[in-house]
């Protein structure tokens, strides 16, 4: 029997990727962007979204994404961003020269808006923030490696700490 595909190809690896590694926290697999991915929507969503992966109740998932106001439209994009995002990195892992990736940042974008909606219905506590701030791929965080990435993915690595920061976030 062929193992379904949670949500697309990019869901799917990124849950695995965040499951097989979340004992590692310093690991290049817990920290690359798929995961982090999972990372901050379990910030926004909360560790349900682990377990509607495991039970491939894609269903629950759905409804959960779109909780606190967050519309089906902006959802939609959120999927198709994310795994042409993927595709993309997939793409180029093979290239001598890597081109940037146009998907990098609106996924970021899209996981941002959807704190920014939990936040209006529910406020969010600033740790919350904070490790949530921390786990973006800018050129002004702290950690070298997800800068490193956001140097090489974005077209504007400075784009998601502005648009953050005008949230009103932090």
């Amino acid at each position: 029997m062929e193992d379904k595909v949670f949500i697309n190809n990019a869901f799917e690896k990124a849950f695995n990727t965040y499951i097989d590694n979340v004992d590692k926290d310093n690991s290049l697999e817990f920290n690359s962007f798929i995961a982090v991915v999972i990372r901050l929507l379990i910030l926004i969503y909360g560790e349900d979204i682990i377990t509607y992966y495991k039970n491939k109740d894609e269903n629950a998932f759905n409804v959960l994404m779109l909780k606190y106001g967050y519309s089906l439209e902006d959802y939609s994009k959120f999927v198709n961003n994310f795994n042409r995002c993927f595709n993309f990195s997939l793409k180029q892992k093979t290239k001598a020269i890597k081109k940037k990736n146009k998907y990098f940042n609106l996924v970021q974008k899209s996981l941002i808006d959807m704190l920014v909606m939990k936040n209006q219905k529910e406020p969010v506590d600033s740790d919350v923030k904070n490790k949530f701030y921390e786990l973006l791929f800018t050129a002004n965080t702290k950690d070298f490696y997800r800068k490193s990435i956001a140097l090489v993915e974005a077209y504007n690595p400075y784009e998601i700490d502005d648009y953050f920061k005008k949230q009103n976030l932090i």
